[in-house]
């Protein structure tokens, strides 16, 4: 276990970075080679408020969000009207699509769930350029860099974020700290949901680029314990060949367990 100096921890961590801990953790390397992967993974326990960090390095290396930018994408699209509620219905268009479950109507819950792609596109667009700019200025999130087409910066665009960026975007959504309504964080929190145990709920998103020059998996997210969060967490991996995208769930899980978040 190393500690990281103070000064580096601005930079690491972000505005709440000054007052937390951050303590380095070279052990979760091997939960990575376990499965021939490259990655990073964060953990903030706001208890104890402390950052454990594998890799700071690569934690503050932007990379695109992917999937994982269906959460802004959401909570604007619900402030704007671009998604009128969790009752609405996105049709699909009936042709083929990459994966058999976005072959078929969507709302909110079950788009966010499947990581259905062309409905969030279509959130998008429907939002347009220039009320995306603006919430992401104001969400502060990653790079704030929409470049790319305003249903592709995310996917393949110019929009970056790092692993210690999603940690913060998601404690500023969870502590109602971004200006979006209850009901838009009600909404997303809800659609975000993904396991619940008799001790604990899991609530997270993934996301997986194409064919890019640097490419990424990720999974984010937070854990819950009798209506308190506990922990948030933020995991990155380079795919190879090889490798299966299910391994970011292993990974992750077994870090949790080793760090005491989900025993």
């Amino acid at each position: 276990m190393k500690r990281i100096a103070p000064s580096l921890l601005m930079l690491l961590a972000g505005l709440h970075a000054g007052a937390s801990e951050t303590v380095e953790r070279p052990g979760w390397k091997r939960h990575f080679d376990a499965y021939g992967v490259a990655g990073t993974f964060v953990l903030y326990e706001p208890a104890k408020n402390r950052y454990s960090v594998l890799d700071p390095e690569r934690a503050r290396h932007g990379y695109l969000p992917a999937s994982t930018f269906k959460v802004p994408n959401a909570l604007i699209g619900l402030e704007v009207g671009s998604i009128r509620d969790e009752h609405e219905v996105f049709r699909w268009d009936g042709k083929p699509k990459p994966r058999h479950s976005w072959e078929q109507d969507h709302t909110l819950d079950t788009g966010m769930k499947e990581s259905v792609v062309w409905m969030f596109q279509e959130v998008a667009r429907r939002t347009g350029k220039a009320r995306m700019k603006e919430w992401i200025e104001r969400f502060a999130y990653g790079n704030r860099d929409i470049g790319g087409g305003i249903d592709l910066f995310w996917l393949q665009g110019q929009m970056r974020i790092s692993a210690f960026e999603q940690v913060e975007f998601l404690r500023k959504l969870e502590e109602g700290r971004l200006p979006v309504s209850a009901r838009s964080r009600r909404l997303v929190r809800d659609a975000l949901r993904v396991e619940e145990t008799a001790g604990y709920t899991i609530y997270a998103k993934t996301g997986t680029t194409g064919a890019v020059r640097e490419p990424v998996v990720w999974w984010v997210g937070w854990i819950e314990r009798e209506g308190v969060v506990t922990a948030y967490f933020a995991m990155n991996a380079t795919p190879t060949k090889a490798s299966k995208f299910a391994h970011r769930y292993a990974i992750t899980r077994a870090i949790l367990k080793e760090a005491g978040v989900t025993k």
